[in-house]
Order: structure tokens, then sequence, then C-alpha cells
């Protein structure tokens, strides 16, 4: 009991570290801390619970015809089930919260952080297992290395893929385009993984080349990250600026709305605001532009006209 407690409390530190960065890309409207959560419990319990029935009764017939220690067999129950399964699972708790919770799902932004938070899910309960296993502190250690600091991101950054792609079906109109979208995040995650897990399999034939692979896919999704939180600043900011222009003067001063939308990180010095209050006054402003946006693309949608003129007499009221 003790070790275990000692590893799920040693692994939850890297975890949370890895889903503080990913949520920072959603710099202006943070997500709801209780749907962050439930995307996180749903990866660390019902996908991994599912995922491992699931690999154990598509592994048993592919382990008999090929056998458990050939290279075939490790190919398709490691480097195909586990990515198909594991993604769709994931996956599920982006799709759960796009067309139960459609109102908090603004865009890809909103889709590439569920869908991470998941992935971290998932990663953390299973890192648990797999290092639980460990008959020596070396190997321990060893492990906890691999799996948790070098490989720790990989789950929940395949998994955002698959969020990007609801992300941007959110605001389609037409459902073959949005079916189109959303497969193909799904794709793109299921690929990541299978690159991921097939050089691990070819560790067996050529370390050169399993050691070429995982660099090439671990720059690809570091790179695609540092992309997409670049985009995602330039477009918020873009949202603030033409959804709230017209906020001006009646709702926001012509000075709140330029701190706004600057570029710089302390324009909101000269109103010297708390950081609390700094927070709720971006968080505020940014639901408001992009509920206006929302407006805008899909039409009234449950209430959105009434949503945007309370966040209206809110931001008035912390103008003033």
């Amino acid at each position: 009991m003790v070790s275990f407690l000692v590893t799920a409390v040693l692994i939850a530190i890297p975890t949370y570290f890895y889903a503080w960065l990913v949520r920072s890309i959603d710099r202006f409207e943070k997500e709801p801390a209780p749907y962050l959560i439930a995307a996180f419990l749903w990866g660390a319990l019902p996908a991994v619970i599912a995922g491992l029935i699931l690999q154990l009764l598509f592994n048993i017939p592919v382990e008999l015809l090929l056998g458990a220690n050939s290279l075939g067999g490790q190919v398709i129950t490691t480097a195909i089930t586990a990515p198909v399964t594991e993604e769709l699972l994931k996956g599920a708790a982006v799709a759960i919260i796009y067309f139960q919770r459609r109102r908090e799902f603004d865009g890809w932004v909103d889709g590439l952080v569920y869908g991470a938070t998941a992935g971290f899910g998932f990663a953390y309960v299973e890192n648990i297992l797999y290092i639980m296993g460990t008959e020596s502190v070396e190997e321990w250690i060893a492990l906890f290395f691999l799996r948790v600091i070098i490989l720790g991101f990989m789950h929940g950054f395949w998994t955002a893929l698959t969020g990007i792609g609801f992300g941007l079906a959110r605001h389609l109109r037409n459902p073959f385009q949005r079916s189109l979208v959303i497969a193909g995040g799904l794709i793109a995650a299921i690929a990541g993984h299978l690159i991921h897990n097939g050089s691990l399999v070819l560790a067996q034939i050529s370390e050169g080349a399993t050691i070429l692979i995982t660099i090439a896919n671990y720059c690809f999704l570091a790179l695609l990250m540092m992309v997409l939180g670049f985009v995602a600043a330039i477009n918020d900011r873009k949202l603030l600026k033409i959804y709230l222009k017209d906020e001006v003067p009646h709702i926001l001063s012509a000075e709140s709305y330029e701190a706004l939308i600057s570029s710089r990180s302390n324009a909101l010095a000269q109103f010297h605001l708390s950081p609390k209050q700094k927070r709720a006054f971006i968080q505020i402003a940014a639901e408001l532009a992009q509920k206006k946006h929302q407006f805008l693309k899909m039409g009234e949608e449950e209430g959105n006209s009434a949503e945007i003129e309370q966040l209206r007499l809110t931001l008035k009221q912390m103008s003033q």
C-alpha cells in the first residue's frame, strides 16, 4: 500500500504539470474545472478498464494464430490494436462533452484541452499499473523516468488531436463536413499513437531505427503544440478585437478595450487590478466574444442571446 501511494503521488506531480501546460494554451477563456475533472476521470477509469478488456479480447485470437512473442503478433497487438482501441475510448470523453455540453465547447482550443486532459487521465492510471509491476528499485526508477518523465505527455497529445477535430467541427453547419473533420482528428491521433508503439516494436530489429522514428514523432508533436499555442493566441486576440469593438463605450471603456486586445502581458496594469480580478475580467470578456461568435455562426442555440446580455451586464459592472 505504501509503495502504491508513493507511486501514485509521484506520478501525479508531472501529470498535473502536463495538464497545466496544455490548459495554458487557452489563455483567455479557461474551461470549467468540473468538465476538465470529468474528462480526466473518464480517461483514468472507464477508458482504461474498457481498453484492457477490448485489447484482451482482440489479442487472444492474434496470439493463438501468430504466437504471443512473434513479431507479427506484437505489431498487431501493440502497434495497431492498442492505438485504435485507446484513442477511440479516450476520444469518447471529448465526444460526450461535445454533444452534451456543447455550449461550453467553443472551438478547437477547447477540444485540444479536453482531449489532452482525458489522455493524461489515461496515462496516469496506465503508468501506475506498469510501474507497480516492477520488481526492484532500480527498475522502478528506470520505468518512472521513461514512462512518466520522457513519455508522460504522449497520451494527452495524441487525444488532443481528436479534440481538435471536434473543435473544428463545432461551427460547421454541414453534417458531412463535421463528420469528416472529426474523423480526421481521430485518424491523426491513432496515426501518432501507432508510430510511437510501432517504434517500440521495431526495437527488436533495429535500435537506431527506433530512436529516429521516436525522435521524429516527439519533435513533430512538440512543434505542433508550439504552433497551436501561437495560433490560439492570435485567434483569441482576433475574436476579442472583432466582437468587443461594438461594446465601446457603453459596456467597455476605450482604454479597457485597447488593453484587452493588446499583445502586451501587462496591458491591464494601468487599472491596478489584483491577479484574481484581472483573470475574472479577461474571462468574462473572452466569454462574451466567444458567445457572440457562436451566435453569429450557429444562431440562438438554446439561449445564446440571453447569455450574451447577461455577460454584457457582468462585464459592465466589472468595468465600472
